[in-house]
């Protein structure tokens, strides 16, 4: 265009904008979206009418759109490089409107709408179409970079946070809010156009409980065309432990007992770590729950107590490790029951390894209990001590006193003491009075029988403390007289000596003597060496516990003729044998399945080794053999021959040597007239004159001497019958109701009163 036109359309311009009168609008639209520019048609005179509308784009010489109402109908004109993306509306009389769809970015400028009127002055409305652009991308960051999946880094609680929202692209820049449950946080925005960005920060400056997962949106928007575009972030937060509680079921525990305590933690985010505390020290352990919510945290402490533990401190504590200083505690101080804590010292100044006879020695019990204890017993060798000041001994609670110890004294001492939570007993004490020695047999005394030729084993225990080292042994057989016998064997605490008579001069007594540091013993263990018998029958049996179907029959044992006797006993019922029972000890038998109503016969009788093949059997032997009489006639002739050689033998030793028992009264001859010929009582408490004061069960394999025959050889056992009788027995003198007792004599008389063999003259050994 010439400048020539360019200054007519100026002048134009000028004098239309003088005549018209101008008017502005501002649109908005989306790019792709649908622009509406208005245009105002309304004329200064009610009756004037519109003529022509047209549009201009910003400088523009040319009109783009027209719209002619001159004809016979109205023209839309729009210009052709524009499409059909132009069209005006009339809406009414006064208003009409442009659509440009869809637009784009160049559609953006400032259009000129003029309307044109019959008669009035032409109307001018200008319109800034402003093309919008929305932003291209939204991004919220925290202190720690990008926030990812809609959840910012874990924070602790009381920290501070600051969260970034940034949008990018647009046109124009756009407008970025914060926001929390619908309510605005903050809209100061940052724009920097060069970077085609703007932003807007939000910063709590100390988080609380309060902020765990809240949600904040960010809003980002350019045009009130578009809904704006939301970014929504939650806040993740490690929160500390709000409070800590013991869980104990009581105040006091016992020692030993096996106890569950529980620590609860609340309110931790995570879930607190708990750990267990003894007086500073840690514990293993603990079985750890979680709550479903996540918010409580139990741990379960199984715990033992010892009395050690009594006035400790056990602490439970719970932290949040991601949180420094999170930690919370409760404590406890322990009350532990327990038994009492007993030692047993002997008292101050005495020597234990140097207690003689006489001294005085006593002893303090120390304790450590809770609850204090209720009593204090004091016992020696497992036998509680009372307090005796005639024996010299003296308790006094702590306390034990014993005044002029013996030998008897020794033993194994300790202290108990008791309380509501058990009964405990010191480490024994073993008190050991050193004394000179005494022999090991309570009397002093033994009587053992021989075999001429036979060697005798005969053991010589002493008791002594120290032990004695140093043994004497002595042989007497002449009163007055004794030799030394030098060949023996010692050992701790005893000596062996192997002692064979061979003459009738070698049967006497044997003495042992031993000797510690303390001195010599001063009465010799004695031993009276006799020529080996046969056992004495037992005697006063008693029937004991008796039932309906059992019964316990007890014998006092006889002379066990030097050598250690068994017994046996047989229960017959109508002449059968219905038991057989032996015993190695005493003449006791306990008798079960019997039958009720029912008479039985009860046989006890003695053996040692000299009459061992001559037991007591049933005379009624089952085991006969009826189809060969002839074979018991033969054995019945040939024993009768030999019981006459024997009888033969004994008269002839006894002419020959006049050799009796050693320990039967040679002034007391046998008479007839010391056999039982009248009923006399007897007293059960009298034993036989030769008893077995101590067993051999050193010597069981003994040979009988060549002066045996000297003794009975048909000695007959105890019987009881259950047949009742009102006759007395002269042998036992013992009572025949309900039971029936007989004796068979022995060889000699029996006194009826004492029921002992006559004594016999003194031997010449």
């Amino acid at each position: 265009m010439s400048s020539k036109s360019f200054l007519v359309l100026v002048l134009v311009f000028i004098v239309t904008c003088s005549e018209a009168e101008l008017a502005t609008e501002f649109a908005e639209a989306s790019d792709g979206g649908t622009a509406s520019l208005p245009c105002n048609l309304t004329p200064n005179q009610s009756s004037d009418k519109v003529s022509v509308v047209v549009w201009h784009k910003g400088v523009e010489e040319d009109p783009i759109y027209k719209y002619d109402l001159r004809g016979n109908r109205p023209q839309h004109w729009a210009e052709p490089t524009l499409g059909d993306r132009f069209f005006l509306r009339i809406l009414d009389d006064n208003r009409s409107v442009l659509t440009i769809s869809p637009t784009n970015l160049s559609d953006e400028n400032v259009y000129h709408c003029r309307v044109d009127f019959i008669t009035s002055p032409s109307r001018i409305t200008h319109v800034n179409l402003t093309i919008i652009v929305p932003p291209t991308g939204v991004q919220v960051s925290d202190d720690f970079g990008l926030v990812k999946n809609g959840i910012t880094t874990s924070y602790a609680e009381g920290a501070s946070l600051t969260l970034t929202c940034s949008a990018t692209g647009g046109k124009p820049l756009a407008r970025v809010s914060w926001w929390r449950d619908g309510k605005l946080v903050t809209d100061e925005c940052q724009y920097f156009p060069e970077r085609k960005k703007s932003q807007s920060l939000m910063k709590i400056e100390k988080l609380t409980r309060s902020d765990l997962l809240a949600v904040y949106s960010c809003e980002v928007s350019n045009s009130k065309l578009q809904p704006p575009l939301v970014v929504r972030v939650a806040i993740d937060m490690y929160l500390r432990p709000l409070e800590v509680t013991l869980l104990k079921d009581q105040d006091e525990l016992s020692a030993g007992r096996r106890y569950n305590i529980s620590c609860r933690c609340r309110g931790s985010r995570p879930p607190s770590v708990i750990t267990w505390w003894k007086d500073g020290l840690s514990l293993e352990g603990g079985t750890v729950t979680v709550s479903a919510d996540g918010n409580t945290t139990t741990s379960t402490l199984s715990f033992i107590p010892t009395s050690s533990d009594h006035g400790l401190v056990l602490s439970c504590k719970a932290s949040n490790h991601r949180i420094p200083f999170s930690e919370l505690q409760k404590t406890w101080m322990l009350g532990v029951l327990y038994p009492p804590k007993v030692t047993l010292n002997l008292g101050h100044g005495l020597d234990a390894s140097d207690i003689k006879e006489g001294a005085d020695v006593y002893f303090e019990c120390h304790l450590i209990a809770n609850p204090w204890v209720r009593r204090v017993w004091w016992l020696r060798d497992g036998e509680r001590i009372l307090s005796n000041a005639t024996s010299g001994i003296i308790v006094s609670n702590q306390t034990l006193v014993l005044q002029g110890v013996s030998r008897s004294s020794s033993g194994r001492y300790c202290c108990e003491a008791t309380n509501k939570e058990g009964t405990t007993k010191s480490s024994p004490f073993h008190l050991k009075v050193k004394f000179e020695p005494v022999c090991g047999d309570a009397t002093g005394r033994k009587v053992l029988g021989a075999a001429k030729d036979e060697p005798l084993q005969v053991e010589c225990k002493v008791d002594a403390e120290p032990g004695a080292k140093i043994f004497r042994w002595s042989f007497n057989s002449t009163p007055g007289i004794s030799r030394e016998l030098t060949e023996f064997s010692t050992d701790e605490g005893g000596s062996r000596l192997t002692y064979v008579p061979k003459i009738p001069a070698d049967y006497g007594t044997l003495q042992c003597w031993g000797q510690n540091d303390i001195g010599t013993q001063r009465q010799p263990c004695t031993y009276h060496i006799v020529p080996a018998g046969k056992p004495d029958p037992p005697h006063t049996c008693q029937l004991l516990n008796v039932t309906h179907i059992s019964v316990f029959v007890s014998c006092k044992k006889g002379f066990d003729g030097g050598l250690k006797q068994r017994f046996t006993m047989i229960l017959s019922s109508r002449d059968n044998q219905v038991a057989n029972m032996s015993s190695i000890s005493a003449p006791d038998f306990h008798i079960t399945n019997l039958e009720p109503d029912q008479e039985y016969s009860i046989t006890v009788s003695s053996y040692n080794r000299l009459n061992e093949q001559r037991r007591f059997m049933d005379p009624n032997d089952e085991e006969q053999d009826s189809t060969k009489p002839w074979l018991y006639i033969t054995l019945a002739a040939g024993s009768t021959l030999i019981i006459v050689g024997t009888v033969v033998v004994i008269i002839f030793v006894v002419k020959r040597f006049k050799v009796e028992s050693p320990v039967r009264d040679r002034s007391t001859q046998r008479n007839p007239k010391q056999h039982c010929v009248e009923e006399l009582p007897l007293d059960p408490r009298v034993p036989p004159l030769y008893t077995d004061a101590m067993t051999d069960d050193n010597n069981p394999d003994l040979i009988p001497p060549t002066n045996e025959s000297l003794l009975d050889s048909s000695l007959t056992p105890f019987i009881i019958s259950a047949r009742p009788s009102s006759k007395r027995n002269c042998a036992t003198q013992m009572p025949m109701k309900p039971y029936h007792v007989t004796w068979a004599p022995i060889l000699q008389s029996r006194n009826c009163s004492t029921q002992t063999p006559p004594p016999h003259k003194e031997s010449s050994v």
